[in-house]
């Protein structure tokens, strides 16, 4: 397969002739991509914020391929659901150890993901000995800042839940009633927040 045009997903057929991607990552890193436009014509009919959206769209597609060369160099790879995953666990945050609500679907911090306890990038196997349940923001906030006691992460995404992506240095948004109830039901009472 040809990294500048994937295979469609959807059952969308693409026109052999026309590049399916506007614009791809050509080299560089975090910061300082240099980018190949693919059709001129295109691009140039595009806002400055659609531009700005294909880029990012090309830097996740970059990422997204070299993380299935990973896996697929790490070794053997085991075929699974997050349903399974999240019955074998109980349905418990490996991480924060609180429960995880199956209900909550995808941006939502308290959403169920699947944690790599060795990381793909550290040489970690995608197999079920390696995957745990964990809650969509535990298991990027453990990427990003490191492993955390279960007390400091059930915080940390109450506080995520309460005041947003911003934390609780930002105090001028006022959570709503289910924030404050689903902060409640994490840490077991947000009196002392």
């Amino acid at each position: 397969m040809d990294d500048n045009y994937p295979a469609t997903t959807s059952g969308e057929e693409r026109n052999p002739g026309m590049p399916r991607h506007v614009v791809e990552v050509g080299e560089g890193r975090p910061g300082q991509w240099q980018f190949i436009v693919l059709d001129p014509d295109r691009w140039s009919q595009l806002t400055e914020g659609e531009q700005k959206a294909e880029r990012h769209r090309a830097i996740k597609r970059r990422q997204n391929r070299r993380r299935a060369r990973r896996i697929r160099e790490n070794g053997r790879r085991d075929s699974y659901t997050l349903e399974q995953i999240g019955e074998r666990d109980g349905w418990c945050c490996a991480i924060c150890h609180t429960p995880v609500n199956g209900a909550f679907k995808q941006p939502h911090p308290c959403s169920p993901s699947v944690h790599h306890v060795v990381e793909i990038v550290a040489g970690g196997t995608d197999t079920l000995g390696n995957l745990v349940l964990a809650h969509q923001f535990c298991n990027s906030d453990s990427y990003n800042w490191g492993q955390k006691a279960p007390g400091v992460a059930r915080q940390r995404l109450a506080d995520r839940v309460l005041y947003g992506k911003h934390g609780p240095g930002r105090r001028d948004r006022v959570p709503d009633a289910d924030a404050v109830a689903l902060a409640d039901a994490i840490i077991g009472s947000v009196a002392d927040l």
